[in-house]
């Protein structure tokens, strides 16, 4: 799923276009500030940015040359916001690294229609390049190889990647609920799956006890304390999922 970050410092702007994004399908984040826009780039590294240009303190001009400046493993599309009209600050705009620009006050649905159609254009980019190799799954804290049998994780993007010693079953468990983030798996499908149909212990036990093995080489690799649980998250009373998330 797309990830999309908002930096606005109007609350009502940002829930408004905040909304229509999540409504379109795409996960969005909202930093208030540029400061905290720039932070949030560096952690989530976002497919599109949508910036405004009057932001307090750092204004959008300089979050845009700064964002140009990171290094990011894909540069985001920036869609710049503004309440000021004229062919300067366009100008100014493309020249610090948005690659479009719409001026307040918008249509939601053609600020949903730049966002889809370049995305959609990322997408089928990405898509391309991932057939080459479908056994990898890349995550922002997360990458794992199906065929080769490898995975390792991150705590941030500015973090090297460290290998996670797992046993076999750790592994096919991790790269199952890796595979489709977010979708909960009950225990059952999770046993049957992993563990084979004659298998004859208890779904509770047989689980909940390889899940616990694998959270512990999690916290040690991404360096995080006893009680929170990275990357494979408890769905109460109902079974697992993976979110890529590790508070």
């Amino acid at each position: 799923m797309a990830v999309v970050l908002i930096i606005e410092d109007d609350v009502d702007v940002a829930d408004t276009i905040q909304a229509c994004i999540n409504a379109a399908g795409y996960t969005s984040y909202w930093a208030e500030t540029g400061e905290r826009g720039l932070e949030l780039c560096k952690q989530l590294e976002p497919d599109a940015v949508v910036l405004d240009l009057m932001l307090p303190g750092m204004n959008g001009f300089e979050v845009c040359t700064r964002v140009r400046r990171l290094a990011l493993k894909t540069e985001p599309y920036i869609l710049m916001l503004t309440a000021r009209r004229g062919k300067t600050d366009e100008l100014s705009g493309f020249d610090t690294g948005a690659d479009d620009y719409i001026t307040k006050p918008f249509d939601t649905d053609l600020l949903i229609a730049r966002l889809r159609a370049r995305l959609r254009r990322e997408l089928y980019h990405a898509d391309n390049a991932a057939s080459a190799d479908g056994a990898l799954i890349q995550h922002q804290h997360l990458q794992l190889h199906q065929t080769h049998r490898w995975c390792s994780v991150r705590a941030t993007p500015d973090d090297d990647w460290v290998d996670l010693v797992l046993s076999a079953v750790e592994f096919d468990l991790l790269a199952k609920l890796a595979r489709q983030p977010g979708h909960v798996y009950l225990r059952s499908q999770l046993l049957d799956d992993i563990w084979g149909l004659d298998h004859s212990g208890d779904e509770h036990t047989t689980v909940d006890s390889c899940v616990k093995r694998l959270r512990k080489e999690l916290r040690l690799k991404l360096r995080v304390p006893e009680g929170v649980n990275p990357l494979v998250k408890t769905v109460r009373g109902v079974g697992y999922k993976f979110e890529d998330a590790i508070d």
